[in-house]
């Protein structure tokens, strides 16, 4: 308990100081939404997150815009961690730099998730989790891997620290007899949303510390992935597997992503060009198979934002010209079809503008890593990591 008030406390001097960032965090980011129309557009798409989420007593975010009813919920933690991804993003773009005390804020804070009293210490889904909490292995990749962009961007090790924390947590969520990631504690199913993130996460890990064990299990977990839940032809990307191994055949865009991102990832790590050819055989089944007529990806905008950040960390590698058209068709179709006058754009980049009461903050952050990925192609600007502000840290043992 004297760990949580702890905690609490902490957030609160945090929420504190971010107050004077936020009072001016408008201006912020109309300096960063400077130069092209793709960077402004990310910037603004920032700009109305953290403007209609942000919650200034506690330094979490909201669930909703203007909750219809009730009081403010604060948001699990998967829609936090993919609000995290998006600032990322967008503090990635040129001029994005003036974005990182916020950055830090919402890093720093993701600890309100963490379930430190728990057997197996990992994030929970709602902040200041209690006893016996059910945790989601899926939730706790995508929150390490923000880790791991975190430090990244800013060279703070404890960021490193904590992603390295998370993959511990991770490792025990692998089926020693069958192979694969669970979804959650309860052991059900053994999920692409699970198993690919963290597939990715060792990668990127070894990439940060060079510590060979992160590899093996990338090496591993891609491996399973790709036997069990991948068309080997098609490159289709299947949901899960169950205990009776029943394969659920769901296309999910996010689950597309996913597979591309681990793939682009181990190949940066091993320069294998069968990895490479994994994840460009995936990103022609998303071209073939789950965009329609006018371009546009199939909904929804958060599973949507996965993938458009994945396809971009695949540009870097291959500057691939459908890859790009792909993501800026997606862009420019978001920005004026579905975008309302407070820049928060719909579940469906079709259109319609959405209202704002009631806008979930998971639909924002699919449109804010569309955006901030559009911006990224068109300006070049993805290290070799996928970020622009990566500093020079010596790697580990």
């Amino acid at each position: 308990m004297a760990k949580r008030t702890s905690l609490r406390s902490a957030i609160a001097v945090a929420a504190g100081v971010a107050l004077a960032l936020l009072a001016v965090h408008g201006d912020v980011l109309r300096a960063t939404a400077g130069g092209a129309a793709e960077t402004q557009h990310a910037s603004l798409a920032a700009k109305a997150m953290l403007s209609w989420y942000y919650l200034p007593p506690y330094g979490l975010l909201a669930r909703y815009a203007e909750p219809l009813g009730g009081a403010t919920q604060t948001v699990d933690l998967w829609g936090y961690s993919w609000a995290l991804a998006g600032l990322e993003d967008a503090a990635a773009l040129p001029g994005g730099e003036r974005l990182l005390p916020l950055l830090r804020l919402l890093a720093d804070n993701l600890e309100a998730y963490w379930d430190g009293d728990a057997a197996l210490p990992g994030y929970a889904p709602t902040v200041y989790p209690g006893p016996g909490a059910l945790k989601y292995y899926d939730d706790n990749a995508w929150a390490g891997l923000d880790l791991v962009a975190a430090f990244e961007m800013t060279g703070d090790m404890t960021y490193l620290a904590r992603a390295e924390r998370v993959f511990r947590y991770l490792e025990s969520g692998w089926d020693p007899a069958g192979g694969g990631i669970y979804w959650n504690e309860a052991h059900l199913t053994r999920n692409t949303a699970s198993t690919a993130p963290t597939a990715e996460l060792a990668a990127w890990l070894y990439m940060a510390t060079r510590k060979k064990s992160y590899l093996s299990w990338a090496e591993r977990l891609f491996a399973w992935e790709s036997r069990q839940l991948v068309n080997r032809s098609t490159g289709q990307v299947y949901g899960n597997i169950d205990t009776d191994r029943n394969i659920s055949s769901t296309d999910w865009t996010y689950n597309q992503g996913s597979v591309i991102g681990a793939a682009v990832r181990l190949y940066r790590a091993t320069h294998r060009a069968s990895y490479l050819q994994a994840a460009q055989r995936t990103a022609g089944f998303v071209r073939a198979q789950l965009v329609r007529p006018d371009g546009t990806l199939l909904p929804p905008a958060e599973f949507g934002g996965v993938l458009a950040d994945d396809l971009r960390l695949l540009y870097d590698v291959t500057h691939d010209p459908g890859i790009a058209r792909l993501v800026a068709v997606n862009a420019r179709a978001a920005w004026t079809r579905a975008r309302n006058p407070q820049d928060l754009i719909g579940d469906d980049w079709q259109g319609p503008p959405p209202t704002t009461a009631g806008l979930p903050l998971l639909t924002q952050t699919g449109a804010v890593r569309l955006l901030a990925a559009d911006a990224a192609v068109k300006a070049s600007v993805a290290g070799p990591l996928g970020f622009l502000h990566r500093p020079p840290v010596t790697p580990a043992g």
